[in-house]
């Protein structure tokens, strides 16, 4: 697959060297973070795809275990990931943020880092 690299603001990087090498774990951590903003039911034409963060994840009682559950299995099946060696996640009360944090590894090898930051909204 190829994956267009982005900008730091997160748009699609224009003019030479704008895509990233396949199978990289800079490709992979890329599709990784876009797959987190996806909210369930986001896209009309596959409602059953996305993060499920108002529902499992930032929902009134959602418990820790099913949180990391949800977002662990999401960044597992992200194509480009065969594994992940650390993960962690954590929300500050004051900053009303989650953020996830994890080293995953690709499918060449190469290891990568994570950091996702959600508002709780």
């Amino acid at each position: 697959m190829t994956v267009r690299k982005l900008d730091a603001d997160g748009d699609l990087a224009l003019g030479p060297k704008k895509f990233l090498a396949t199978d990289s774990a800079e490709e992979a951590a890329q599709n990784i973070n876009t797959r987190l903003k996806f909210f369930l039911g986001e896209w009309f034409l596959d409602t059953t795809d996305g993060t499920d963060w108002f529902g499992s994840v930032l929902g009134k009682g959602s418990v820790l275990a099913s949180r990391e559950s949800v977002i662990r299995r999401r960044i597992l099946l992200t194509p480009g990931c065969a594994g992940m060696t650390s993960f962690s996640l954590t929300t500050d009360i004051n900053t009303r943020q989650l953020t996830v944090t994890a080293s995953i590894v690709s499918t060449s090898g190469d290891s990568a880092e994570i950091n996702y930051v959600q508002a709780i909204v």
